[in-house]
């Protein structure tokens, strides 16, 4: 049985997770960055135009322009930048099976960690993010963040947002993990101890 971030269930054989949250998420604001872009290239032009009047000069125009054109260019490369970025990763998964975990890359394994030889589960939750599932052994770590339980299809902003606070995907995960590695040290910040043990998976 293979499941992709569902947890459907009490007992799983194999658990596959693909990091694509970050790539669907950061792919959301896309309308809201060419319209801010839209929005300085038209008061760039504004002020540009205000500018030749004021100072009766066509370069004043042409600096105060280039300007604005030089920023609207950093902004867009910086978004693709990060769309770059989150498109690498989506090629990644976590596959947790019987033997132990395994991080796969544009399918082919990149690290494997056998559940007899994780020391330590570490769960960090955070405001905006959700929480982030790391776990480790002597030599190599691999880590599952919220993002990419929570979010597995396009969605609008609000509703990814809104997504990313839901606790219990990442409570079932720790829940298996756990299982999976007893004897492993367990930690957790402050409001991962409030988030996630509140209330039983």
């Amino acid at each position: 049985m293979r499941i992709r971030s569902g947890f459907a269930g009490s007992v799983l054989k194999e658990i596959s997770i693909k990091r694509r949250g970050g790539l669907l998420y950061a792919s959301g604001y896309r309308k809201l960055v060419v319209a801010a872009e839209v929005i300085y290239g038209l008061l760039g032009a504004g002020l540009s135009v205000l500018a030749i009047a004021v100072f009766d000069t066509i370069v004043a125009g042409i600096v105060l322009f280039s300007l604005v054109l030089l920023f609207m260019l950093v902004i867009g490369g910086l978004y693709q930048g990060m769309l770059w970025f989150f498109g690498r990763e989506a090629k990644q998964s976590v596959d947790i099976t019987d033997a132990g975990i395994v991080e796969i890359f544009s399918g082919r394994q990149h690290s494997f960690i056998p559940w007899e030889g994780v020391t330590e589960i570490e769960l960090n939750a955070t405001v905006v993010a959700g929480a982030s599932l790391r776990i480790k052994s002597s030599f190599s770590e691999i880590s599952i963040s919220n993002l990419d339980l929570v979010i597995t299809a396009p969605n609008s902003i609000r509703e990814m947002n809104a997504i990313l606070r839901q606790a219990g995907p990442m409570k079932e995960l720790l829940t298996e993990v756990r299982a999976r590695a007893p004897k492993s040290a367990l930690k957790m910040n402050k409001l991962a101890i409030r988030r996630y043990t509140e209330s039983s998976v």
